[in-house]
């Protein structure tokens, strides 16, 4: 009987460890979230169709329901504790939308609101984007390219248009929004700023039509790089003319280079694990020339003692942007404003060979036209893509 009441004694006190350990441990509490969402002056509720929003925690994205007001809109969700980016979009004609977010610590109860802005899809867009190389050994020699496509209906010039990259990444919030600097965007990491050459009229695109721009025009694919990218089709290259390791191929036309931060960078835009990349047109009349000659379009890094300056660039300049986050990450800082881009896409395992591709939304008559909702989780793929590749098939939603 003395066995059996130690045995029973045993157990108890191990039961009641389990109900100790059980309420020592915080279950994650739920807490309302009430959003009341604005329009621009010039947008009615009459205006706008297929308005959604998100609650983004992570890589977890829940859809919220939308209520329309007389004046704008209202969300009303209960959601688990935690930190969220809540965005809010919709449609106003075919080329232009709304959209807004904020950033909402949500352990208690919360009352926010959100004033959506309109932005207009771009007529050039990033197509793809292949930034870490298909192979280590390529490091250096860079298989790494960037396509942009005319998804308008009418012909646009690559005059003196801007491409930007090297700029994702981050680990923490964006230095410059974090300044006081709400609306510019900096930081263009050790990548070179380049430019198409140039009077206004002399490059015309081709509604459809898309050029590639390679580091290194070349076929790279061979026995040992089979993850490696042909490049040899290629329309343009980066050349650093500042840079002795890089090559300048013959038969290819390069671009201008505008900027550069770090003299011992040879290629423009490579990365490995994270990139974000952007297409930059200035105001009629300025040159890159004359924009980089300008003392306040140089900055070094706000809120750091680093020496180093960047060229920098209002929003306002940007046609279109693609930030790619480190899937090994837990925790994403977004490279641009939710105007430019709501959401960054996980991008491929570096040395891959992967690259990010604009999702097709219709091909017509032979011609696929792309998806742009200003919106990368939503907008691009991972995966091999070929440089140049004509698409024949929508991509399924």
């Amino acid at each position: 009987m003395k066995r059996t009441v130690k045995i029973l004694s045993i157990v108890a006190v191990a039961a009641a460890a389990v109900v100790s350990a059980s309420c020592n441990k915080e279950k994650a509490k739920d807490y309302n979230l009430s959003v009341n969402v604005t329009l621009p002056e010039i947008v009615t509720v009459s205006d706008v169709t297929d308005v959604t929003a998100e609650a983004v925690k992570g890589s977890k994205t829940t859809p919220l329901e939308v209520v329309a007001t007389e004046t704008g809109y209202t969300i009303n969700a209960v959601l688990t504790q935690g930190d969220y980016d809540i965005t809010v979009s919709g449609a106003v004609t075919g080329t232009s939308r709304v959209v807004g977010s904020v950033a909402v610590s949500l352990y208690e109860d919360i009352q926010t609101s959100i004033a959506l802005s309109v932005v207009s899809e771009s007529p050039l867009l990033i197509k793809a984007f292949q930034y870490s190389p298909g192979a280590q050994y390529y490091i250096q020699g860079g298989d790494t390219w960037i396509e942009i496509v005319n998804n308008s209906d009418e012909v646009q010039y690559l005059d003196q248009i801007i491409l930007v990259g090297g700029m994702g990444g981050q680990k923490q919030a964006n230095a410059w929004q974090s300044n006081n600097f709400e609306k510019l965007y900096g930081g263009t990491s050790q990548s070179p700023v380049f430019a198409f050459p140039g009077n206004g009229t002399q490059y015309p695109l081709q509604p459809g039509q898309s050029v590639v721009v390679a580091n290194n025009p070349k076929n790279h694919v061979d026995g040992d790089h089979p993850n490696c990218a042909d490049l040899s089709k290629a329309d343009w290259e980066f050349y650093c003319e500042y840079n002795a390791n890089d090559v300048d191929y013959e038969g290819y036309p390069n671009l201008e280079l505008v900027y550069y931060s770090n003299k011992y960078q040879a290629n423009w835009g490579q990365g490995f694990f994270a990139n974000a990349a952007a297409i930059i047109k200035l105001p009629a009349g300025t040159t890159p020339s004359q924009y980089v000659s300008k003392e306040e379009n140089l900055m070094t890094t706000p809120g750091t003692t680093s020496a180093t300056q960047y060229l920098v660039f209002p929003n306002e300049y940007v046609l279109d942007a693609v930030d790619i986050w480190d899937g090994t990450e837990e925790e994403h800082y977004p490279t641009f404003l939710p105007v430019d881009d709501a959401q960054g896409i996980i991008g491929p395992e570096a040395w891959s060979g992967q690259a990010v591709r604009r999702k097709v939304s219709k091909v017509e008559n032979g011609r696929a036209y792309y998806k742009d909702t200003n919106n990368s989780s939503k907008d691009f793929v991972t995966g091999k893509v070929v440089p140049g590749a004509v698409p024949t098939a929508a991509d399924a939603e």
